[in-house]
């Protein structure tokens, strides 16, 4: 196995571990949840749009973020010709993530965003 595909398959692996966590707790805790992202929120304009569109949502936005974490999953584990498609949306995903996130997180996303589209452009 190459270093790429064991790239792959652990990011394949850690949006099931997301898809996992978001089923069993945030769903349960979602308006929490996205309260303490729009507080953690360095960027104005995404402090808003989380207050405004995803904390009042919540639970919607989180079921379709099990959807898409779990689709992405299965798709990079699975690996069929859906890899790359999936490892793009990711690396959007992870553009959201830097641009809704913490100082921290915005530096971990920008990185896991670049990864993905590394590896994606291999297919």
């Amino acid at each position: 196995m190459t270093i790429r595909t064991v790239a792959e398959v652990v990011i394949g692996v850690l949006y099931a571990m997301g898809a996992t966590h978001q089923a069993l707790w945030t769903l349960r805790h979602s308006e929490e949840f996205y309260t303490n992202m729009a507080n953690r929120a360095w960027l104005s304009p995404a402090q808003v749009f989380v207050e405004k569109l995803l904390v009042p949502n919540s639970v919607t936005i989180t079921v379709l973020l099990i959807v898409f974490q779990a689709t992405v999953a299965i798709a990079i584990l699975t690996r069929g010709p859906w890899v790359g498609p999936a490892l793009v949306a990711g690396g959007v995903f992870s553009i959201v993530g830097a641009l809704t996130g913490s100082p921290a997180e915005t530096v971990g996303y920008s990185v896991l965003a670049g990864i993905h589209f590394w590896l994606a452009a291999a297919h």
